[in-house]
């Protein structure tokens, strides 16, 4: 008898308490029950307690609907997070302008800066539900970060020569290198590593095309020397993120889009 699983026994009770087991099957059954007060009392009620035998840990129904709220809600704590630093940021000039004719901003420049400033924000905060990992949310930080200041300082004065200089329409290819590769990624951290790393190349790239095709344009300032050391600093940045990101992968599985709370 003991060499009979209690697992086979507990599958010949279905059968036994229907009246439907074999003289063997039903010997098995109530030998066993001699000695397992638990089995003789589901053959004594009738009734099979499948979750008393086998405890499985239960899932409620609404765990997921539960999941989804918490991360909506830490999300849009997070967004009135973002608005007040956007608002904070643009107070800046504003107030600037009050005790200053060297600061003398638009309506369309705190539009244009308030959508920049928030969107960053809005993109990390989304981004950074992927992992939980410090490395990873640093690394879409510096990248976010990189990414806003580039826009900025080309819609302001122009990284070669002024902001109008055609030239510049070159770092949307840089942005679009960073986009496309982290949508190709599925912002797994091998893919995104690899992702900045192009990035850097495509900033330092720039200036090169620049000096081949405009050259007349890198005479202003900052210079060829200035033009070449401020997309060196942009392209540093992507490569900390890369850096970072590989990081973050070290001796881990390569990290699947996911949103959690």
């Amino acid at each position: 008898m003991e060499s009979v699983p209690r697992n086979v026994i507990l599958d010949l009770l279905p059968a036994y308490i229907a009246g439907e087991a074999s003289e063997e099957s039903r010997a098995l059954v109530e030998e066993l029950a001699r000695h397992d007060p638990h089995i003789a009392r589901l053959i004594r009620t009738g009734t099979l307690e499948t979750a008393a035998i086998s405890p499985k840990p239960a899932t409620p129904d609404d765990l997921e609907m539960k999941t989804m709220k918490r991360v909506r809600r830490s999300i849009r704590r997070q967004m009135w997070y973002v608005s007040l630093a956007t608002a904070s940021i643009l107070m800046v000039p504003l107030v600037a302008m009050l005790f200053t004719n060297e600061v003398n901003w638009s309506l369309l420049d705190f539009i244009v800066m308030g959508i920049l400033l928030f969107g960053a924000g809005f993109t990390y905060v989304l981004i950074s539900k992927v992992s939980d990992s410090m490395a990873y949310r640093t690394a879409i930080g510096v990248a976010v970060v990189a990414g806003l200041l580039l826009i900025w300082v080309n819609l302001a004065v122009g990284i070669i020569g002024s902001e109008d200089n055609p030239a510049n329409l070159l770092y949307v290819g840089v942005l679009a290198t960073g986009i496309i590769g982290a949508g190709i990624a599925r912002l797994q951290l091998r893919g995104m590593a690899q992702t900045l790393f192009a990035t850097a190349l495509a900033q330092m790239l720039v200036p090169v095309i620049a000096l081949i095709i405009w050259r007349p344009s890198l005479d202003e300032p900052p210079g060829i020397v200035g033009v070449f050391m401020l997309n060196a600093f942009f392209a540093a940045l992507f490569v900390v993120s890369a850096l970072l990101f590989q990081r973050a992968g070290r001796g881990q599985p390569p990290t699947g889009a996911r949103l959690a709370g």
